[in-house]
């Protein structure tokens, strides 16, 4: 497989996970909508201390998210090695982008609060959007391989 193969592949992964995402909201609204009562209460205290958790965990795959593209792109020896390296590396981050999206739906179900459910998704969200896969950026990397 190419560069571009690749690059075509993480594109195609983060479009997919990006729909998939709003399966979290039609699963609320239809929560909501239909009044089911799927949720599990727990004490109010337990529930604000799992939202600073996953409020935290959050707040950290930005940063790690960031630091995931250059840790995996050293020591590539070919442009097929750092193709696969940075698909790899993107579909992580769609991964952490969902994994927050996850947190806001928990949160939900045991609080039955769609304002933290929303939140939760709004991040996932920006995560998603910030951290797509950018030819420009993959480019870079591969130029930085080629000069070595």
């Amino acid at each position: 497989m190419t560069f571009e193969n690749y690059f075509d592949m993480a594109v195609k992964t983060f479009k997919s996970m990006a729909i998939g995402l709003f399966l979290y909201p039609l699963f609320v609204a239809l929560c909501e909508t239909l009044d089911m009562n799927l949720h599990y209460y727990l004490p109010r205290p337990t529930v604000e201390h799992m939202g600073i958790a996953f409020i935290v965990i959050s707040v950290i795959f930005f940063p790690l998210s960031n630091m995931l593209l250059p840790m995996l792109s050293r020591k590539c020896g070919r442009s097929c090695d750092l193709g696969k390296k940075l698909m790899i590396a993107a579909v992580i981050t769609a991964a952490m982008a969902e994994t927050i999206a996850l947190f806001g739906l928990v949160i939900y179900i045991v609080s039955a609060d769609t304002r933290f459910f929303y939140l939760f998704f709004v991040l996932s969200l920006v995560h998603l959007f910030m951290h797509r896969p950018k030819m420009e950026q993959w480019q870079r990397y591969l130029d930085d391989l080629n000069k070595d």
